[in-house]
C-alpha cells in the first residue's frame, strides 16, 4: 500500500524529511518561501500584496517565510509578523536606488517545498531563483508590473536586462502568474515560455471602524490615496488640480493621502494660494482610510504604470467611482467593469477633465458606477485569490 505523504502523520512526514528525501505530490501543509525585495516596514503595493497573501496562507495552515532586503535598515533582522517569519537580508549597496545588492549564500533553503518569487529582475530574486533551481525546489513567479522607461537608453537597458535576466527567471519557474490578461499577453510578446496563469492581486476590505482624519476638510472631495511618487503620477495630479477653476471643481476639494518621495511637493502645493482646496493628510491609518473611501466623491489614480493597484479594488468595493489613467490595460479594466472612467496617461489636461467629470456626475451615474464596482470587486477578495495561488503551488510541486 502506498502512503499518501500529504495526509501522513506528522511523525512520518518529519522522518521522511529528516533523511533528506523531497516527496513528490505534496498537497497538504506546505513550507512556503515568499521573496520580494521590499517588505514591512517599507510601504508599497507589492509589499502589501506579499503580506496579505502570507497571512491568508498562514490561516490555511501553511508555514510561510518572507525574504526581503533590509532597506531601509530595520532594528530587527528576523522576526514574526502575523504568523509570517520575516528575514531581512543586509544590503551592501542599492543599485540605482531600487535594487539592493544582497547575498543568499548563507541562507538555508532546504526545508522549503515551494519558492514564490515576486518580480523577475532584482538581484535578490535572481539569486534566490538560481539557488532554488540548483536544489530542485519548484518555483512560482508573479509578474506584478511593467516598468516604463522614458529615455532611449533606459528602454535599451530594460530590453537587455529582460533578455539576459528577466526571461531567465521565468524559464526557471514551473508556473508564471500574471495579474491580468494584459500582462499575460505582454509576457508572451517578450518571449516567456511555459505555463502562465492569470491570478489577480487581492484586496482586503476597508476597516469596519471609520474615523474622520482631523485634517479632512468639510464638504465634498475627490481622493488620491497611494504612494507619492512620479510612477503614481502625483505631479500630473497636482498640475491638473491647479489648472481647474471653481466651475470645474464643482465645490469639491482634493485630499491627497500617502507618503513618499514627492510628499514635499504635495505639502508645498497645499500651502499655495493658487491651489486652494488641496489638502495633504500624509500617511493615514486603516480607520481613517476607511472613512476617506466611504465619504469621497471619487478616487483619482493618474499612474504612469501599474499592475493592479489594491486601492483601485478597495475603492470599487466601497462603491467609490474611479478615474483611472489608461495604463497597462487598466483603463479598459475600469470601463468594462463599469465602475468609473479612464483618461489618457501622462496628461494633466486629461486628468483635469476626468476629475471634473467625477465632481459633476449625476446621482444616477454615480449609483451605477457604485453598484458595478461592488459586484466586480467581490472576486478579488484575498481569500478567493489565495485559493487560486494555493492551487498553483500544489500543481507546481506535483510537476
Amino acid at each position: 500500500m502506498l502512503l499518501d505523504y500529504a495526509y501522513a502523520p506528522w511523525t512520518i512526514r518529519d522522518t521522511i524529511e529528516d533523511i533528506g528525501l523531497r516527496p513528490v505530490g505534496v498537497t497538504g501543509r506546505l513550507n512556503i518561501l515568499l521573496v520580494h525585495v521590499w517588505f514591512w516596514p517599507h510601504v508599497g503595493g507589492g509589499d502589501r500584496h506579499v503580506e496579505l497573501l502570507g497571512r491568508e496562507l498562514v490561516a490555511k495552515g501553511h508555514k510561510v517565510t518572507v525574504w526581503c532586503a533590509d532597506v531601509p535598515e530595520h532594528n530587527e533582522r528576523e522576526f514574526s509578523r502575523h504568523g509570517i517569519s520575516v528575514v531581512r537580508i543586509p544590503a551592501i549597496s542599492v543599485l540605482g536606488g531600487v535594487d539592493p545588492v544582497v547575498s543568499v549564500k548563507n541562507l538555508d533553503m532546504s526545508d522549503f517545498d515551494i519558492v514564490h518569487l515576486h518580480d523577475t529582475l532584482p538581484i535578490l530574486i535572481r539569486k534566490t531563483a538560481l539557488k532554488a533551481s540548483k536544489m530542485g525546489i519548484p518555483i512560482v513567479t508573479t509578474y506584478h508590473n511593467d516598468y516604463v522607461k522614458s529615455t532611449f537608453i533606459g528602454r535599451l537597458i530594460k530590453r537587455m536586462r529582460w533578455s539576459l535576466q528577466g526571461n531567465r527567471t521565468l524559464s526557471s519557474s514551473e508556473i508564471i502568474i500574471a495579474l491580468r490578461p494584459y500582462f499575460g499577453d505582454l509576457l508572451r510578446s517578450k518571449g516567456a515560455k511555459g505555463e502562465i496563469r492569470i491570478i489577480p492581486t487581492g484586496f482586503e476590505p476597508p476597516h469596519d471602524s471609520r474615523r474622520r482624519p482631523k485634517e479632512a476638510p468639510k464638504g465634498p472631495f475627490l481622493l488620491y490615496l497611494s504612494r507619492l511618487t512620479k510612477q503614481k503620477g502625483v505631479d500630473i495630479l497636482l498640475d491638473a488640480w491647479g489648472s481647474m477653476d471653481d466651475n470645474e471643481r464643482n465645490g469639491h476639494g482634493l485630499i491627497v493621502a500617502g507618503t513618499g518621495p514627492m510628499e514635499q511637493d504635495v505639502i508645498d502645493a497645499s500651502n499655495s494660494p493658487s491651489e486652494s482646496g488641496l489638502h495633504h493628510l500624509g500617511l493615514v491609518d486603516e480607520e481613517e482610510k476607511s472613512w476617506l473611501l466611504e465619504n469621497a466623491s471619487g478616487l483619482v489614480l493618474p499612474s504612469r504604470f501599474e499592475g493592479l493597484p489594491a486601492i483601485l479594488l478597495e475603492g470599487a468595493w466601497t462603491g467609490l467611482p474611479v478615474a483611472m489613467a489608461d495604463v497597462n490595460g487598466l483603463g479598459d479594466f475600469v470601463e468594462k467593469g463599469g465602475f468609473g472612467i479612464t483618461f489618457q496617461s501622462n496628461s494633466s489636461m486629461q486628468c483635469k477633465l476626468a476629475m471634473s467629470r467625477l465632481s459633476m456626475a449625476e446621482d444616477e451615474q454615480k449609483n451605477s458606477w457604485s453598484k458595478n464596482g461592488r459586484n466586480l470587486a467581490e472576486m478579488y477578495l484575498w481569500p478567493n485569490v489565495a485559493d487560486k495561488i494555493e492551487a498553483a503551488y500544489n500543481d507546481a510541486v506535483n510537476k
